[in-house]
C-alpha cells in the first residue's frame, strides 16, 4: 500500500512541476487518492489545498483534519501549519496551549521558525507563562540558526517585531521543495 501510495503522490508531483490550470483537477485527484492510503506528504499537500481552496472551495476543517493525519506521522511542515490553525482558531477551535505545545515540539525537531514562534509565544505569554529569559533562548537559537526575522529584532533589541501569528505553508510548498 505504501509503495502504492508514493507512486501516486510521485505522478502528482510530476504534474504539479509542469504546474497548468488545466492540470488542477487531476493533481487534486492524485492527491486525495495517495491521502486515502496517508501519504504524509500528500495529506500535507492537499490540507494546503483546501486551505488555499485551489481545486475546490476553501474547507479548513478539512485542512487541518489532513494536517493532523501527517502531523501524526511526523511531518514538521503539517505541525506547523496544525500550530498556527490552534493558534488562530482556524478550522478548529482556537487553543493557544496546544499551538504552543505544537510550536515547541518543532523546535525540538530542528525547526528554525517554530524556534521563533515558541519563543514568540513566550514572550507574549500566548498558551504559555510570559517568560522573557525563555523566549530570548528561542530567539537566540532561531539567529544563530539564521533566522531573518529574529536577526532583525535583535539589531532593533526590544523584542519581537510583531505579536500577529505567522503564515501557513503556502500551496506547493512540498511539492517545490522536493527534489
Amino acid at each position: 500500500m505504501e509503495r502504492a501510495a508514493d507512486a501516486i503522490y510521485r505522478r502528482a508531483l510530476q504534474l504539479a512541476s509542469a504546474y497548468r490550470e488545466r492540470n488542477v483537477t487531476s493533481i487534486l485527484a492524485l492527491l486525495e487518492e495517495a491521502a486515502t492510503f496517508d501519504h504524509p506528504d500528500a495529506c500535507f499537500e492537499l490540507a494546503n489545498w483546501r486551505h488555499f481552496g485551489i481545486g475546490a472551495e476553501r474547507d479548513d476543517e478539512a485542512a487541518v483534519r489532513l494536517w493532523e493525519r501527517a502531523s501524526a506521522q511526523g511531518h514538521m511542515e503539517a505541525r506547523m501549519n496544525l500550530a498556527i490553525a490552534c493558534e488562530r482558531g482556524i478550522g478548529t477551535a482556537r487553543d493557544t496551549q496546544r499551538a504552543f505545545s505544537l510550536y515547541v515540539a518543532c523546535a525540538e525537531s530542528g525547526d528554525v521558525s517554530a524556534l521563533y514562534e515558541a519563543g514568540r509565544c513566550r514572550y507574549y505569554g500566548i498558551g504559555t507563562e510570559v517568560d522573557r529569559d525563555g523566549a530570548e533562548e528561542h530567539f537566540l537559537r532561531a539567529r544563530q540558526s539564521g533566522h531573518a526575522e529574529a536577526t532583525c529584532d535583535a539589531a532593533e533589541s526590544d523584542g519581537p517585531r510583531r505579536i500577529p501569528r505567522p503564515a501557513f505553508a503556502g500551496p506547493f510548498r512540498a511539492i517545490t521543495t522536493r527534489g
